[in-house]
């Protein structure tokens, strides 16, 4: 699952951090039927993985890794 990947790809860059750069942790409080979910993006822009074009917009950035 999407998300579960995203999970474990959030903690590992966490863990080791970055060599450069920042990489974004963006949440839907809408994604998996209302549980929500988070992933990673290297920009600040809202593109949600989860809804298609109908809600591509949806959602917050959590958390900036540096």
């Amino acid at each position: 699952m999407f998300s579960d990947l995203s999970n474990d790809f959030i903690a590992r860059v966490k863990a080791s951090g970055l060599n450069s750069g920042e990489v974004y942790v963006e949440y839907c409080p809408m994604a998996l039927h209302d549980k929500g979910a988070s992933w990673l993006s290297n920009k600040k822009e809202i593109r949600n993985p989860y809804f298609g074009e109908s809600m591509m917009t949806c959602g917050e950035v959590k958390e900036i890794i540096k």
